[in-house]
């Protein structure tokens, strides 16, 4: 069963508020307390796409963690939650990484893509990592959003037409994790901190994000 969805005033201090949103009640009812036992507050679960983004308006919450299967299309329920509430982040969970649904996803606006197979302690992790405003996207996905942002060098890159400036640095970066190189391995090559490392990973994201139409999402953790 939903939560209620009654309240006409949103919380003043919102920004570790998560809502819960789409999959089974049970699945919802499990999310949640596993995202409370990890000391996150849950303000409410949803079945569809329409209330998950009034819930996300109504409590201005942090983050929406939106099912791939949300009953009215997850794409939709990304949209409409960045339509209401343009300062919450979404996570969207699958079973699975599906590599169209994760492009798909990210160019709807989503924060990032995680897998259930990570277990309750990864789930917990992303929607950590998502709150702070990092992007989260599984490793197996990376080569597929930077194979769209890739250019003829890595100072330029062409998304969709749209022309994306890296600083050498952040091409740098960008290379090796194609290559499929860890956080701790590109610091490690570059000689630079895992910090650094993924402070320049998140730079690229946001830059992308901001490069309309197409909005991606790179990830900043290993």
């Amino acid at each position: 069963m939903d939560s209620p969805l009654t309240s006409r005033e949103a919380p003043t201090h919102t920004a570790g508020i998560v809502v819960v949103a789409g999959g089974q009640a049970l699945v919802r009812a499990a999310r949640r307390s596993v995202l409370a036992r990890a000391g996150l507050e849950v303000a409410a679960d949803v079945a569809d796409a329409s209330r998950a983004a009034k819930a996300a308006e109504l409590y201005a919450a942090g983050l929406v963690l939106v099912d791939s299967e949300i009953s009215g299309g997850c794409i939709l329920a990304i949209r409409r939650i960045a339509e209401r509430a343009p300062g919450t982040a979404v996570l969207v969970v699958a079973a699975e990484l599906d590599k169209e649904a994760l492009i798909a996803a990210v160019r709807a606006g989503a924060h990032g893509f995680v897998a259930e197979t990570l277990g309750a302690s990864g789930l917990v992790r992303a929607v950590e990592v998502a709150l702070t405003g990092d992007s989260v996207i599984p490793r197996a996905g990376v080569g597929t959003l930077i194979d769209q942002l890739r250019g003829t060098t890595p100072e330029q890159t062409s998304v969709d037409g749209v022309e994306l400036q890296l600083t050498r640095r952040e091409g740098d970066v960008m290379s090796r994790r194609r290559d499929g190189m860890t956080t701790k391995e590109i610091a490690y090559e570059l000689d630079l901190s895992d910090v650094t490392v993924r402070r320049h990973l998140s730079s690229v994201a946001r830059k992308a994000r901001q490069a309309r139409p197409l909005t991606l999402t790179l990830e900043s953790t290993s």
